[in-house]
C-alpha cells in the first residue's frame, strides 16, 4: 500500500473516532438533562422520608408524611420534568421574557406588566392564609431543590437562551395560576372588532352577525353604541402576537364534561367525564400525579408552577371544569386632560395612577415606560402591538386619540390555590360548595360526583353586576353608571344537585336561560351540547367504554345543519359537472362525521371556508375579516344566523351588479371549494380525503426556527378527523392574516387546539382512573416521556392509573426516596 494511501487511511479512521467520542460526549451532555427516577436522595427542607414512585409512562406516585412535604415532592416532579415551560409562563407573566429573548418580546412584557398580573400576586399573597402559604413555600422549596441540584444540567432550552432559572417562589405560582385565568379569558376580544365593524358599516348592518344562542338549543341548567372615540385593536393584536409566541392557540378554549348518576351507569355508581380543550403545545399544559399524606388521598391533573390538583378525584368526590365563558372584562373610553395626568370622572378631573416600569432587554437597552391607570383600571390603549407582524391599514389616525382602560376580573383579590386546596380534601357536596364559595377565575363550570351516589353543578365565578342584562362593547368611563355594581351573591349563581334527568353536562354551552344577571355573549356552537345529549339519551345504561368512545366522537350537528342548506340550494338545479353531482351525492349519504378518512368533510370544509370568505372577507378585507373570525364561536354561530335569513345584505356580492341571495352564494362557495381541491389534490376525488388536509402538529416553543428543530422538537404531524363543532373538538383557524408571516404560519386546516387531556372516573372502582394526555408528562425531548401518550390519545387509548398504596408500590415501578437531612 502506498505511504499516502496509509495516510489518508489513518487520518480518516482518526476522524471517525473522534466524531464518534465527540458525538457520545454530545450525547452524553443532553442526556444529563434527564432527570433520575430511582435512587436515594438526601433532602434539607422535609419533616419525613418520602417516596417518588414512577410507573412505565413517567406519571409520579408521591408518598408523604404530610401534605407540607408532598407538596414539596410535587414541585420537585414538576421541576424535573417542566421547569423550562413553568419558567417561560412565569416570565411572560411578569414581563421579563425580553431579558432572554430580546427586543421582539418587549410589546408583549409591555402588555402583562399594564394587565398588573404580578401586582394582583403580590396583594393576593399578602394576604394569604397562612396554611396555604406553608403549602407554596413548600412546593417553591422542591423547584428549587431540583433547580441547585440540576445546576449545569438544565434542559437544553436553558443552554440555548444562555441563562439558568431564578429560584421559585410563592408568588410565582400565583402568577402561574393568573396566567391560565388570562389564556382563558377571551369574551372580551369580539368588542374591538364589533365597533371597527359598526363604524364602518354602521350598526342596523352589524348586528346580523352578531350572534345569539338557539333558542332551543341545550343549556346547561334544563329548563322546565352609543358613539365613542374608534378605540385602536393594538391591545387584542398584541394579546394575540402573545398566544401565537407561547403556543396559545386556537379559540374554542373549553371543554366537555358530563357526569351521570347510578340510575344511568352500568355499575350503579356515578361515572365522571372530563376533556379539556387548550392549545395543542409540546410539552402540553396538563401534568398526571397521585398522592398520598395523611390527611388525603388525590389523584388527576396538575398545573405544573402551582401545587394540586386542579381536576380529578380523591376517593370522595371528584370534579371535571369547562370553560363558562364568562365575560369577565370590560373596556372604558376615559378623557384625559391636555396635561395627560388627570381623567374625568363623574363631573371632576382625578389624578391617574403612575406606575414607573423598567424592561431588562438581551442585547439591547433598557426600556423605560409608564403604567397609567384609571379607577376602572390599567390604560391598554399605550400598548401597541408588534408592527413588524401586524399592520393595522383598517385604523384612523384618529384612533391614536382614544384612550381605553380595562377593568378585569383577574385583577381582584381572589385564592383560588387556597380553593383548589379545599376541593383537594373535600368529602361531600357540602365541603365541595363551601370551598367553591369564594372562587373568581377563570370561570369554570363545575361538574361533580361523589361516593354516596350524588352528581352536582356549581357555577365557579364571580359574576359582576351591570347595569344592564346586555352587554355594550366599549363603556363611557367618565361616569360610574357603567362601573361594576359589585358581584351577584353566590347563593343566586347557577347551581343544580341531583336533577331528574340523571345526567349534568357542559360544553360552553349557555349556562341557564333567562337569567336575571348578564353572563356572556361569547358562548360555543351549540353542536358539542347537541351531540352530547343526543348520547346520553341514547341507551339506558352507560359504562366507561362508551364514555371513551363519546370522547372520540367525530359527528358534528353543526355540519348537518349546513349541508342540508347546501342540498337544498341545488333543489331544482340542473348539475352537469360530474365532480358536483359527486360531491353533492356523498354529502347527500353524508352521516356528518368528520371521519379523516372520507371526503364528505374535506368538501363540506373546503365549502364553509368559502362560504365565509364570500359573506365576510369581500366586504371587511383581510385585516377586519381576520379581527372577526378570530373568536371562532362568532362566525360559526352568525352564519346558522344569517343562513335563516336568505335574502341578507351580507349575501350580497359587492363586486357584480346583480343581488346575490343566500342560495347564490352557497353555489358560488360549492363551485370555488371543489376547484381548489382539484387544484391541491388533483382530478381523483379518492385523494380528497379530510385528513390529507387536517392535521395536528403539537409544537415546542422554538418551533418555526429551523426546519431541523422542528422535526427534532415537534410530535407530529398526523392526520385527524373531526373540527371544532365535534365533541373530539379539533379546531383550526380561520384567520387569513398570520398566514403571511413565517413566525406564525399554520396550515389551512392545521388543527391547533383541542383536547389536551382526557379523564374518566368511575366511583364503582374508586382506586382506578382512565386517563390520557396528549403529548407525556416530560418536557424534556429526549426522555422517552416526551411524546409516550400521543399515540394512545390519538387512537383513543387510555392510561389506566391504580391510585391504591398496593398497586403503587410494585417492583415495576421505579422508586425515588427523599431523606430528611438530620
Amino acid at each position: 500500500m502506498q505511504k499516502w494511501l496509509k495516510i489518508s487511511i489513518g487520518i480518516i479512521i482518526s476522524l471517525l473516532i473522534l466524531l464518534v467520542v465527540a458525538g457520545f460526549i454530545f450525547y452524553n451532555m443532553l442526556t444529563n438533562s434527564i432527570p433520575k427516577y430511582s435512587g436515594q436522595i438526601n433532602v434539607p427542607g422535609i419533616s419525613k422520608s418520602l417516596k417518588i414512585y414512577r410507573d412505565s409512562m413517567g406519571v409520579p406516585y408521591i408518598i408523604a408524611g404530610s401534605d407540607e412535604d408532598a407538596a414539596f415532592a410535587l414541585g420537585y416532579v414538576h421541576a424535573e420534568d417542566r421547569l423550562f415551560s413553568m419558567d417561560l409562563i412565569r416570565r411572560a407573566g411578569e414581563g421579563k421574557l425580553s431579558e432572554i429573548i430580546g427586543p421582539k418580546t418587549v410589546p408583549f412584557d409591555k402588555m402583562f406588566r399594564t394587565i398588573g398580573i404580578t401586582e394582583t400576586a403580590k396583594k393576593i399573597l399578602a394576604q394569604m392564609d397562612p396554611v396555604m402559604l406553608k403549602i407554596l413555600s413548600a412546593y417553591s422549596n422542591g423547584v428549587n431543590f431540583y433547580i441547585n441540584q440540576a445546576k449545569g444540567k438544565y434542559p437544553i432550552e436553558f443552554d440555548l437562551l444562555n441563562y439558568d432559572p431564578q429560584p421559585w417562589k410563592p408568588l410565582d405560582c400565583i402568577v402561574l395560576g393568573r396566567m391560565m385565568a388570562w389564556e382563558l379569558n377571551i369574551s372580551w376580544w369580539s368588542d374591538f372588532a364589533y365597533i371597527d365593524l359598526i363604524q364602518k358599516f354602521g350598526y342596523d348592518k352589524v348586528k346580523d352577525i352578531i350572534p345569539s344562542y338557539p333558542e332551543n338549543a341545550p343549556t346547561i341548567i334544563p329548563q322546565e353604541i352609543k358613539k365613542l372615540p374608534h378605540a385602536s385593536n393594538s391591545f387584542m393584536k398584541t394579546d394575540q402576537a402573545f398566544r401565537n409566541f407561547i403556543g396559545w392557540t386556537g379559540t374554542h378554549i373549553g371543554s366537555n364534561n358530563w357526569v351521570v348518576n347510578g340510575n344511568l351507569s352500568a355499575t350503579g355508581k356515578p361515572i365522571i367525564v372530563n376533556d379539556t380543550h387548550l392549545a395543542f403545545s409540546a410539552p402540553g399544559r396538563w401534568y398526571v400525579a397521585v398522592i398520598h399524606t395523611p390527611k388525603m388521598k388525590i389523584a388527576g391533573f396538575t398545573l405544573p408552577g402551582t401545587p394540586g390538583i386542579i381536576i380529578g378525584e380523591n376517593g370522595n368526590i371528584a370534579w371535571a371544569l369547562t370553560n363558562i365563558m364568562e365575560d369577565d372584562a370590560d373596556f372604558y373610553s376615559e378623557q384625559l386632560d391636555s396635561t395627560g395626568t388627570k381623567y374625568f370622572y363623574n363631573g371632576a378631573w382625578q389624578n391617574l395612577a403612575v406606575r414607573k416600569e423598567t424592561i431588562k432587554v438581551k442585547d439591547s437597552s433598557n426600556v423605560n415606560f409608564e403604567i397609567k391607570s384609571t379607577d376602572h383600571g390599567p390604560i391598554i390603549s399605550d400598548i401597541h402591538p408588534y408592527n413588524f407582524i401586524f399592520t393595522n391599514k383598517n385604523i384612523s389616525e384618529s384612533n391614536k386619540n382614544a384612550v381605553i382602560s380595562m377593568h378585569w376580573l383577574g385583577n381582584y383579590v381572589s385564592n383560588e390555590e387556597q380553593i383548589f386546596y379545599k376541593i383537594d380534601k373535600a368529602k361531600n357536596w357540602s365541603e365541595f360548595k363551601e370551598a367553591l364559595q369564594d372562587y373568581s377565575v377563570p370561570g369554570q363550570n363545575f361538574v361533580y360526583g361523589d361516593k354516596e351516589g350524588n352528581i352536582g353543578y356549581l357555577f365557579g365565578a364571580r359574576l359582576p353586576i351591570r347595569n344592564s342584562n346586555t352587554k355594550e362593547f366599549i363603556y363611557d368611563g367618565t361616569t360610574d353608571h357603567y362601573d361594576w355594581q359589585g358581584f351577584v351573591p353566590s347563593n343566586e349563581l347557577p347551581q343544580l344537585f341531583n336533577p331528574p334527568q340523571n345526567y349534568i353536562a357542559s360544553a360552553n354551552n349557555k349556562t341557564v336561560k333567562d337569567f336575571k344577571y348578564y353572563i356572556s355573549d361569547l358562548w360555543e356552537p351549540s353542536s358539542r351540547i347537541e351531540r352530547i345529549t343526543q348520547l346520553l339519551n341514547s341507551k339506558d345504561k352507560f359504562s366507561v367504554n362508551d364514555f371513551k368512545k363519546f370522547q372520540m366522537d367525530f359527528v358534528s350537528p353543526y355540519a348537518e345543519k349546513i349541508t342540508n342548506y347546501i342540498l337544498n340550494a341545488f333543489n331544482n338545479v340542473k348539475v352537469t359537472d360530474q365532480h358536483l353531482q359527486l360531491a353533492l351525492n356523498l354529502l347527500r349519504q353524508w352521516e356528518y362525521k368528520m371521519d379523516q378518512y372520507s371526503q364528505a368533510p374535506a368538501i363540506y370544509s373546503e365549502f364553509f371556508k368559502y362560504l365565509m370568505q364570500n359573506i365576510f372577507l369581500n366586504k371587511m378585507g383581510e385585516a377586519l375579516y381576520d379581527e372577526y373570525v378570530f373568536v371562532q364561536n362568532i362566525p360559526l354561530r352568525t352564519v346558522t344566523q344569517l343562513m335563516n335569513n336568505p335574502q341578507s345584505s351580507w349575501f350580497d356580492d359587492p363586486s357584480t351588479s346583480q343581488v346575490e341571495t343566500r342560495d347564490d352564494i352557497i353555489r358560488k362557495s360549492m363551485d370555488e371549494a371543489l376547484t381548489d381541491l382539484e387544484k391541491k389534490y388533483g382530478e381523483d376525488p379518492a385523494n380528497w380525503q379530510w385528513g390529507r388536509l387536517h392535521y395536528v402538529l403539537f409544537k415546542h416553543p422554538f418551533s418555526g426556527v429551523s426546519s431541523i428543530v422542528d422535526k427534532v422538537l415537534n410530535i407530529g404531524l398526523y392526520e385527524i378527523g373531526g373540527d371544532g363543532t365535534t365533541i373530539f373538538n379539533t379546531e383550526y383557524s380561520f384567520t387569513k392574516g398570520l398566514d403571511n408571516y413565517p413566525q406564525f404560519k399554520h396550515g389551512e386546516f392545521e388543527n391547533n387546539l383541542g383536547p389536551v387531556m382526557r379523564y374518566i372516573y368511575d366511583f364503582s372502582k374508586p382506586n382506578e382512573i382512565n386517563l390520557i394526555l396528549s403529548t407525556g408528562e416530560s418536557g424534556n425531548f429526549l426522555s422517552k416521556h416526551y411524546k409516550d401518550m400521543t399515540k394512545f390519545w390519538l387512537t383513543g387509548k387510555y392510561l389506566k392509573i391504580k391510585t391504591d398504596v398496593n398497586s403503587i408500590d410494585n417492583p415495576n415501578n421505579k422508586l425515588l426516596l427523599l431523606k430528611p437531612v438530620q
